[in-house]
């Protein structure tokens, strides 16, 4: 069997815990159904510690719908919010328990800081150095909806790497998870790794012409399964098949 093997960083300690990531899920589409009984059908083998969303939780414009929960594992849920979210985003924030659409979550070893790429960007981005100067995991992995590089039809956002760029690099933040483009895509620039996984369940749309930052593109329904063992972490995008993404390449 083929995998994927995003990327491997040196931890102090070894670890074992999974987490997986959905991006753009909540549309009536029978790619949405696939990927969650593909996930289903994963934690049921490799259990998994958490579930995060990568925005657009519910199309069109965010009203919540249970059906689509509960076709996800039984695992703790920690939703991104995104542009589709955005009309009903306090109903969603009652729903999942949130009192604001950015936060932190913590892991033995890794810290989770989740974004909200949809307003209120100057006021994060001092959340997020403030949070990032005294954190003390040493693994930090940052997520929200709108990419900071895509190839795709939206690609990525000029403010959000103006704002939180320069942070990834001050406090070593390795690895940025978005969704919003309908895809699969890892890309390098500056160091770190920026993957576009949108391929939850909406509509699909294959990638524009690549960007030279770009490593690997896929057009597929898919999720994401970070793995933290064995002294570090690799990410892993499977099929709604539950094979692996047919694409190569390995950073050490």
């Amino acid at each position: 069997m083929r995998f994927f093997l995003l990327a491997l960083f040196l931890l102090p300690q070894a670890l074992a815990f999974r987490l997986a990531f959905l991006g753009d899920f909540g549309a009536p589409t029978p790619g949405r159904a696939q990927v969650a009984a593909a996930l289903r059908a994963y934690h049921a083998a490799h259990p998994l510690a958490a579930l995060f969303t990568l925005g657009d939780n519910f199309y069109p414009r965010g009203e919540v719908v249970e059906a689509y929960l509960k076709d996800l594992p039984p695992v703790p849920l920690h939703p991104a919010f995104g542009n589709h979210d955005a009309p009903h985003l306090k109903d969603q924030l009652r729903r999942f328990q949130r009192e604001r659409p950015y936060y932190r979550v913590g892991f033995p070893g890794l810290a989770v800081y989740v974004l909200y790429s949809e307003g209120a960007l100057v006021q994060q981005r001092a959340w997020l150095e403030a949070e990032l100067s005294r954190e003390k995991a040493p693994l930090r992995l940052l997520l929200l909806h709108r990419p900071l590089y895509s190839s795709g039809l939206h690609g990525g956002s000029p403010t959000l790497r103006a704002l939180f760029e320069p942070l990834l690099l001050a406090h070593g933040v390795p690895l940025v998870l978005a969704g919003h483009d309908h895809h699969y895509e890892r890309l390098e620039a500056k160091g770190v790794t920026h993957v576009v996984s949108g391929g939850g369940g909406a509509w699909l749309r294959a990638p524009l012409r690549p960007l030279a930052y770009s490593r690997v593109r896929a057009t597929a329904h898919h999720f994401l399964v970070l793995e933290v063992v064995d002294g570090g972490f690799r990410l892993t995008a499977w099929g709604a098949d539950l094979k692996p993404l047919d694409v190569s390449g390995a950073s050490p």
